[in-house]
């Protein structure tokens, strides 16, 4: 019995069986116990009801089974996250070089508006010179005056 419990036990941190009577009926459940696991069903218990004599003719077997069907879902699921893991460094390369593409354009596209304000702005200081040289009216207020209002 306990040869087939054997990978159950080395593909878990631990297993707990916990053995109860009914009757004349002996209950077995057995637990894997694992701390992060890739999917929760490895962690799905194993529960048997039957009479000993039943149990001592079957519990390896279903045992076994039960530990064969466990580590092909354990595989399947490394196989998954593989495939995942892979296709999140790939998403992430074609964004990094996206960003890297973008960057040169972005660059240039803002060295050009430089440029443009530069321009632009030479000529407005020429003509802000040119206004300078007449003489600067003071400039209404906006509003209304208090002073004519009160007078």
């Amino acid at each position: 019995m306990f040869s087939e419990l054997v990978p159950l036990v080395r593909a878990s941190e631990k297993v707990v069986l916990t053995l109860t009577m009914q009757g004349d009926t002996m209950s077995v459940v057995v637990v894997p116990v694992i701390k992060n696991p890739t999917d929760g069903a490895l962690t799905t218990p194993l529960a048997l009801s039957a009479l000993p004599a039943e149990l001592d003719a079957g519990f390896a077997d279903a045992v076994s089974t039960v530990a064969d069907a466990r580590q092909s879902l354990a595989e399947q699921a490394e196989a998954t996250k593989s495939i995942l893991d892979a296709a999140k460094s790939t998403q992430s390369v074609k964004a990094t070089k996206a960003l890297v593409k973008a960057s040169p354009t972005s660059a240039s596209s803002s060295a050009d508006a430089d440029d443009e304000d530069s321009e632009g702005g030479e000529g407005a200081a020429s003509t802000g010179t040119e206004a300078k040289a007449e003489p600067e009216q003071p400039a209404e207020p906006a509003g209304t005056n208090l002073a004519d209002l009160l007078g």
